[in-house]
């Protein structure tokens, strides 16, 4: 695998107050000696600003960031970065710490973009309708275990998260893994070109913001604008166990691996074995272990065996740092509290999604007659909405989940799923939001049995767990 051209871990990029002013096509007034401070974190909200950080003044339909300049700098901002028209409004004390440019954003994007080409680093883009923080997750904390790795911060995964988030490298990272989100054809295109992977991986295509999108088609369009800004020796890694993610690849003549557990991919899960307490499984006839049980974390396991693997990593150092994980907060964890188990999995929610979860609440609960699921409302389906959730109900009941609260707006649509396919309506209770919820779940739960939470973030699943 390409690495830096200097293979000295001590030779490091320093981020400075002069490069955001030359890589992002800025002028300012401070003097030479400030603009060779080192910069921490590039911050768009000055309530988060400390010292050292710089400050960018974003504008919006609703704000304008050059309102917060002068709370940035008092707050310790050593910079902040200010439009044409926004170095106007702004005490004349502070222009010596302003970096003028023609448009902020576009500023970070340049700077971000030649920082990303200073280190040298090998880059590892990831995207893809479900699964990418934890994809992400898994690769990167993987490959920790041998190399200084830099990652997407927190959620920081759109036009203006994703600079961000390279500008928060220490400069001395040999890989970067980068998560790039979208709900519009057209969003990754220029994260890509910005981020310029040598290894774009896409999980799979799904249903989420499927109405922004306008269809599976327009989605799986979306996705693979990842392949945009590939490296000359660039390749995808792809799951090949979706079919229209091994359609594109050869549409697009792209230089492609896959993973899955289907015979046509390059790194394959074999011999799979779901238990309460994770999963075993095999790749190439080495034995891997995961600690959490749902079979859809394979998926994000497969990239990280692969790139560790081509990155020179052995075999036991991989399989040690897989069996040490544990999933994202709010992403599949599983919780006991008062003798009843919760699977908490309550950050978003899509069809694809919830699939993937009901089929780990089958496969953590063989007594199908302790399945109970508290679902949510899932978003952005816009024309699917009703049809999306009405066939949610049906699949619930056709794993076998013997008590069903649905919450939120689209509640209904998911009984009349769930009577459609045969439960009881003494066995389906609908709740306005999560503290309706709470209280049904304090009354019809019991010891031994099992809860999946799944909704989208907006629904606050969580609540229910911590409430109980």
């Amino acid at each position: 695998m390409r690495r830096k051209k200097n293979c000295d871990q001590n030779d490091k990029t320093a981020l400075t107050l002069d490069s955001l002013i030359k890589w992002g096509g800025g002028v300012s007034e401070m003097s030479e000696n400030a603009r060779r401070r080192k910069v921490n974190t590039v911050w768009n909200d000055s309530r988060k600003v400390g010292k050292g950080d710089v400050f960018i003044a974003l504008r919006s339909d609703t704000d304008d960031g050059h309102r917060y300049v002068e709370n940035a700098v008092k707050q310790g901002a050593v910079a902040a970065i200010v439009d044409k028209k926004g170095i106007k409004a702004i005490p004349v004390k502070y222009h010596n710490k302003c970096i003028i440019v023609a448009d902020t954003l576009k500023s970070i994007q340049k700077a971000a973009a030649r920082y990303r080409k200073e280190m040298g680093l090998l880059v590892i883009g990831i995207t893809g309708s479900n699964g990418k923080t934890t994809t992400r997750n898994f690769i990167a904390e993987v490959l920790k275990n041998s190399f200084k790795v830099g990652e997407t911060y927190t959620n920081w995964n759109n036009h203006i998260g994703v600079p961000q988030s390279i500008l928060k490298f220490d400069g001395d990272e040999w890989i970067g893994t980068l998560e790039m989100g979208a709900n519009h054809v057209g969003e990754i295109s220029p994260l890509t070109k910005i981020c310029k992977p040598d290894i774009a991986v896409i999980t799979n295509i799904g249903y989420a913001h499927v109405g922004l999108f306008g269809g599976l088609l327009k989605t799986t369009e979306a996705k693979f604008e990842i392949s945009e800004g590939l490296s000359k020796d660039g390749f995808m890694l792809l799951n090949g166990d979706d079919r229209r993610l091994v359609k594109g690849a050869a549409e697009r003549n792209l230089k492609t691996f896959f993973f899955g557990v289907s015979s046509k991919c390059d790194v394959r899960a074999r011999s799979i074995d779901v238990g309460e307490k994770g999963v075993r499984f095999f790749v190439d006839g080495d034995e891997y272990y995961l600690t959490m049980p749902g079979r859809h974390f394979i998926y994000c396991a497969l990239p990280a065996i692969y790139i560790a693997k081509r990155c020179g990593m052995d075999i036991d150092t991989i399989r040690q740092a897989l069996s040490s994980l544990k999933p994202v907060s709010l992403r599949g964890l599983l919780e006991n509290k008062k003798g009843v188990r919760f699977i908490v999995d309550c950050y978003n929610a899509n069809p694809s999604s919830m699939s993937h979860a009901i089929r780990y609440l089958a496969d953590v609960t063989p007594n199908k007659k302790n399945r109970v699921a508290v679902v949510g409302d899932m978003y952005e389906l816009e024309q699917y909405t009703s049809k999306l959730h009405t066939k949610l109900g049906e699949e619930l009941v056709k794993s076998n989940v013997q008590k069903i609260v649905a919450v939120g707006k689209f509640a209904r649509y998911i009984s009349d799923g769930a009577i459609k396919a045969g439960l009881s309506k003494k066995k389906i209770f609908t709740a306005h939001d999560s503290d309706e919820a709470l209280d049904i779940c304090r009354s019809i739960l019991t010891k031994g049995e099992t809860v999946l939470l799944k909704g989208s973030r907006g629904i606050g699943l969580e609540k229910i767990f911590e409430g109980f």
